[in-house]
């Protein structure tokens, strides 16, 4: 139940929230909200991907979220990466298991065989915390 549906909101206001004194900055007005500039640094090698299950839960990742997939940068042990394996598109953090490179997920790690391909690294996650069905601000 949302009780606020009246403050009123102002696009692009950046407000930095604290959890205790106002911040000097917060009438810093940046103009129109752009995602894009923030999120994105290679458009041209940039996707979103929707996540579907909870094996990254340890990373923040959540069945839902989506993941912004840079395909230019480097796969490097450590970065959580999306490689097609059998077909699939997988997601979790490279690593080196037995001097092989693995994808490690809450659950289990998994060696990557020779046919497996690097799709590319993950540079931000979006977590939603209100449903579709709450975009309206309900009652």
């Amino acid at each position: 139940m949302c009780h606020y549906s009246n403050m009123g909101s102002s696009p692009g206001l950046a407000v930095a929230a604290t959890g205790s004194f106002p911040s000097p900055a917060q009438d810093y007005y940046e103009g129109r909200l752009d995602l894009d500039r923030h999120l994105i640094r290679n458009p041209a090698a940039t996707f979103v991907l929707r996540v579907r299950g909870d094996g990254l839960r340890s990373a923040g990742i959540l069945d839902g979220d989506e993941l912004i997939v840079d395909r230019s940068l480097e796969l490097c042990p450590g970065r959580t990466v999306v490689v097609v394996l059998e077909g699939e598109h997988r997601v979790g953090r490279l690593v080196v298991a037995g001097g092989r490179p693995a994808l490690a997920t809450d659950e289990q790690v998994t060696v990557l065989p020779a046919g497996a391909v690097s799709w590319g690294v993950v540079t931000a996650a979006i977590h939603h915390l209100i449903g579709a069905g709450e975009a309206g601000g309900g009652s």
